[in-house]
């Protein structure tokens, strides 16, 4: 519940303070606040009723790679994102769902699937920033260096979603079998 508590103050937080600077398709642009939307929603079920380790697997996923992605390429960036909910977004959330991955591990398969969200977030954002003239984060915007550029980075983060999906899915899946192991012989 805290989870969900957290994005959804930091999401009213964010639309009050920009006000009128705030501009919803941009905003749910941002691969961060997707990710931390799916993360509440999932986050949320989960009070209520078990929620599949595929789906909670691929929220620890997005998140890990939201926290890693602003702490490596955007941290001190004006991405126009107010204190609270940039510090909330991007550091507490990510590090709230990873380690209730840590402390509740589950036995996940086929986590490659869940790299076709990112794939389809990248797709997207190219093609609508070269639409609309915007992207949500500078290392996607090729007018700055050019496709070559974005191209590099986007093989560097990709290969970042690629070690942490195999990450997430051994990590839970070992956890699992160990807790596993320990409540039947004890």
């Amino acid at each position: 519940m805290a989870v969900f508590l957290l994005v959804l103050s930091a999401e009213v937080y964010l639309v009050v303070v920009l006000g009128d600077r705030f501009q919803p398709a941009n905003h749910f642009s941002y691969f961060t606040v997707l990710s931390n939307l799916f993360a509440a929603v999932v986050a949320l079920l989960g009070v209520f009723r078990a929620v599949s380790p595929q789906i909670r697997g691929a929220a620890v996923l997005y998140m890990a790679t939201t926290g890693l992605v602003y702490s490596f390429l955007l941290q001190g960036i004006d991405v126009q994102t107010p204190a609270y909910a940039n510090w909330v977004l991007h550091i507490i959330v990510p590090i709230l769902v990873a380690v209730e991955w840590l402390l509740a591990p589950e036995k996940t398969r086929r986590w490659w699937i869940w790299l076709s969200f990112p794939l389809a977030y990248l797709v997207y954002t190219l093609v609508r920033g070269s639409i609309v003239g915007w992207y949500p984060y500078p290392f996607m915007d090729p007018r700055q260096n050019g496709y070559g550029d974005v191209l590099l980075t986007c093989v560097f983060v990709a290969a970042v979603f690629i070690v942490l999906a195999f990450a997430v899915s051994w990590v839970g899946t070992k956890l699992a079998q160990k807790r596993s192991a320990s409540l039947s012989h004890g």
